[in-house]
């Protein structure tokens, strides 16, 4: 199986990650999709009928819906929130579809607009072969949001990181035997120290952290939360700042639908469980 970079796509998006720019300094906050722009990260569900559309974070701790449908045909079955990538003032998506094709998604957020799909672009082809696709921010110290992917079969995990050329470098291996857990996400900056990094929950509903380095590894894991604190949990998000403190949060979703949230401090630990939703969310095919 073949992972390429659209050749077509990677001149299209060059001139648009020029570093400098005056776009560039003007980047929407970590997840932040909402138009106009208000700093909050904001949260991509998958509908019962495969369309996709947005939860706005609030910026006091929940979600409100947003009332934008796309893709119902497209055969969405994942999403990954990256930073801006054509230098519009909007962050933008990566989407896989169930062939495997990787889709860059322009997502517009001038006010009225804001959710909906400009463009897509296919990137390449054979991302099935990884079972997690998540981005944690910047992990190589340039301001690009980086990509990390688990392979299914070995576990090893691999980071692509944002050259701002072609979207995608090759491919640098970060971790092997990451089987050992049933989530990865991908969760901006937990610690303050400007370099992404990534939450891990283990087969005994254990969370941890591992911090990023700014050369693309991570440091060794450092235990969040024990007690089997993702008892009955099956969805994981590292859906930015949606507290309006200016920290990365982490939302969850529990077998009875209910949706939970778990606050940043800003120094790599986590508040104590919250309740954001008391039921439906169990209706949502998967939330990113």
């Amino acid at each position: 199986m073949r992972v390429s970079i659209g050749v077509a796509a990677a001149v299209a998006v060059a001139a648009s990650l020029l570093a400098g720019s005056a776009a560039a300094e003007a980047a929407p906050g970590w997840r932040d999709f909402s138009g106009p722009a208000d700093g909050y990260g904001d949260l991509v569900v998958i509908n019962p009928d495969s369309s996709a559309s947005f939860f706005w974070g609030s910026g006091a701790g929940g979600l409100r819906a947003h009332p934008v449908y796309w893709g119902q045909s497209a055969g969405f079955n994942h999403f990954v929130a990256l930073s801006d990538l054509n230098g519009d003032g909007c962050n933008d998506l990566l989407s896989r579809r169930t062939n495997g094709d990787l889709y860059r998604e322009e997502i517009l957020c001038s006010p009225g607009m804001g959710g909906q799909i400009e463009t897509s672009r296919r990137l390449g082809t054979g991302w099935n072969q990884f079972n997690v696709l998540t981005s944690p921010g910047d992990m190589t110290g340039d301001g690009r949001a980086d990509l990390i992917a688990r392979q299914a079969t070995t576990g090893d995990m691999y980071l692509y990181a944002n050259e701002g050329t072609d979207l995608l470098k090759a491919r640098g291996r970060i971790g092997t035997n990451w089987k050992l857990y049933r989530a990865v996400l991908g969760a901006g900056d937990l610690n303050g120290d400007g370099i992404g990094d990534v939450l891990a929950v283990d087969r005994n509903d254990s969370l941890w952290r591992y911090d990023g380095t700014a050369a693309g590894s991570l440091k060794p894991r450092t235990l969040v939360f024990g007690n089997r604190w993702a008892t009955s949990r099956n969805a994981f998000v590292g859906v930015g700042d949606i507290t309006g403190d200016g920290h990365p949060d982490v939302i969850s979703r529990n077998a009875q639908g209910q949706l939970l949230r778990n606050s940043g401090t800003g120094t790599g630990t986590f508040r104590s469980t919250v309740k954001i939703a008391t039921a439906g969310w169990d209706r949502y095919k998967a939330l990113f």
